[in-house]
Parts: C-alpha cells; sequence; structure tokens
C-alpha cells in the first residue's frame, strides 16, 4: 500500500500509543492527537521507551526505530490533524457517548472520503455512524493489548458501512502487518464474546473453591492456551472429536446444570452426520487423503515450537 497516506490516531492513552507506534513503524506518517494535559508526553516517553527496547532485544535495527519516531506527531489540535488525514483510527475512553461525540466531530472535521475506524471492543459500530456524516466510511477496528505486538485486528462493518471501506480497512491492517478478520457487528464481537465467556468460567471455579487464580492461570496456559495460540477452537474439536466433545458437553450439563454446558444442536447434528473431525474425514473443516497424517505432523511441529518457548519462559528450560 502507499505509505503517502498519512493517518491520525486520536486518543493516546494505553492503545492509542501503540497503534500509533504500528502504524509509524509500518512507514506511514502519523499524528497522534489527545486534549487531556499531560497523556501526549506520556505517549511521546512510552512510545520511545518501547522502541529502544525493542533495539536492545535485537527485534529492530536502531535506523528503523529512529525513523519510525521521526514519523510520529503528536498534537492537541483535533480540527488541523483531521483536515490532514487519509485515514482516522479513533482509540479514546471506551464510553459510548464519548465515542459518539467524537464521530459527531470528525464526520464534519474530516474529507468525506476518509475513512472513521474505531478501536471500541464491544459497542454497536451502526451507533458510530448514525452521528456521522457519510456513515458508509465510518467501520470498527478493534486492536488487541498489546497493539505493537498482538497480530490481530477484529473488522467489524455495520450496516450502513460501504464494500470499498471494509477493503481499505483490511488493506491498512495489512500494511501495519496485522492479521485482519471481519466479523458481524454484534455485541462483543467475536474475541471478547469468547474470551469473557472464559472470564466467567474461570471466576466461577475461583468463587467455588475449586482452584486459586495462580492455580487456574497454570492449568489454562498449559493445557488449552498452549494449543491455541497454534490452533483455534474448531481446529482443535476436529482433531479431538467432535462425538468426544458432544460426549463431554452431555456430562458436565449432567453434573453440573448449567446452561453453558447444554449440548450445542450443532454438535448434535454433526455427529448424527457421521461428521466427527480429522478421524472421519470431515467436521468443522473437509480433510482430503492423508490429511490426518500430515495434519499431525503440522501440529506436532508447531507445538514442539511453542513448548520450547513456554519451558524456557516457564521452566528454565528444564523437562
Amino acid at each position: 500500500m502507499d505509505t503517502s497516506w498519512k493517518i491520525m490516531v486520536v486518543g493516546a492513552g494505553t492503545m492509542g500509543h501503540g497503534i500509533a507506534q504500528c502504524v509509524a513503524m509500518a512507514g506511514f506518517n502519523v499524528r497522534i492527537v489527545d486534549q487531556l494535559p499531560g497523556v501526549l508526553d506520556k505517549a511521546k516517553v512510552l512510545v520511545k521507551e518501547h522502541l529502544e527496547g525493542m533495539v536492545k532485544e535485537g527485534r529492530i535495527d536502531a535506523d528503523l526505530a529512529e525513523a519510525s519516531f521521526g514519523r510520529m506527531e503528536f498534537h492537541d489540535d483535533l480540527e488541523a490533524s483531521a483536515a490532514w488525514a487519509d485515514f482516522v483510527f479513533e482509540a479514546v475512553f471506551e464510553d459510548l457517548q464519548v465515542k459518539r461525540e467524537l464521530f459527531h466531530r470528525l464526520g464534519a472535521l474530516t474529507r468525506p472520503d476518509v475513512v472513521l475506524a474505531s478501536n471500541t471492543s464491544s459497542f454497536d459500530i451502526a451507533k458510530l455512524c448514525d452521528v456521522t456524516q457519510h456513515p458508509e466510511r465510518v467501520i470498527g477496528m478493534h486492536w488487541f493489548h498489546p497493539p505493537q505486538i498482538t497480530p490481530c485486528i477484529e473488522v467489524i462493518p455495520a450496516s450502513a458501512t460501504s464494500a470499498e471501506t471494509v477493503e481499505t480497512a483490511k488493506v491498512i491492517a495489512e500494511a501495519v502487518r496485522k492479521y485482519p478478520t471481519a466479523c458481524a457487528n454484534s455485541p462483543g464481537f467475536v474475541a471478547n464474546r469468547i474470551q469473557f465467556a472464559m472470564a466467567a468460567e474461570a471466576l466461577a471455579i475461583v468463587e467455588e473453591g475449586l482452584a486459586t487464580p495462580e492455580e487456574v492461570d497454570r492449568i489454562v496456559t498449559s493445557s488449552f492456551g498452549f494449543r491455541l495460540s497454534a490452533f483455534g477452537p474448531f481446529e482443535i474439536a476436529d482433531q479431538a472429536g467432535i462425538d468426544v466433545y458432544l460426549s463431554i458437553f452431555k456430562y458436565l450439563h449432567e453434573m453440573l446444570g448449567r446452561g453453558q454446558f447444554a449440548p450445542p444442536p450443532l454438535l448434535e447434528k454433526m455427529v448424527q452426520d457421521g461428521k466427527l473431525g480429522l478421524k472421519s474425514g470431515a467436521g468443522f473443516y473437509n480433510y482430503g487423503d492423508s490429511a490426518a497424517d500430515a495434519l499431525r505432523r503440522t501440529r506436532d511441529k508447531r507445538l514442539f515450537d511453542r513448548l520450547a518457548l513456554f519451558r524456557a519462559e516457564r521452566m528454565d528450560g528444564s523437562d
């Protein structure tokens, strides 16, 4: 993508300064705008420290760090910066009314073709469209903390969002070396729906006295959390067996009586249809001849690579 595009990030807090750093490292000129006293100065220090830390760890060279910081401007003038920008990331505090007021202003201050992308982690994107001139250029682009490192960006169009805006958002995300994935405009989108379902069950386990927070974290990071860095939940289900998953759902529902463990009708139908995952050749994914052996080799390579890192970080390299 043409890195001559000028990109504005509104909000210099936890997410905003990290987003701006990513954009600058990808070769774009970026203005980070915030009107709260002291926030810009703090953001400038944090970005410089993070870039210097990356150099010390050998992740980037000093020339890239210097060039990236040189492409960043820190401003408190929203109006002038909005007129300058070709693309806008909003990363202000997660308050719907604050975001609506900002999008109302941005809709008037920016050119009609400038995409306005919100970093909201849960709010209805349509609520931002309906206060903005040219709602077709409004979209959700949910980054994940820390934004300088975490690959995913959820791309969330509202019904008013144009196909051109969606494509521009994906191109920008890829240009800053992220992994954009489109999802529907629904409360919590996808990642937070899954993440908070896990958090709720983890909290219930601690409240019931089944394990301490430390024990829960240890189990998660060394079991399914360890695998989830290599495979998504549907890939893992196919490998384990859809019939096995269904059996576990039935047992948990019978013993715990909680609605979240009710056997999903989708799994019931898949088992009835003989779609048991990798072992039957089809599950959530379709597998060709010799797929099982190939997937096992891929699985083992990915997980052994992660195991080496896990042991280095958690077990000091011991077996």
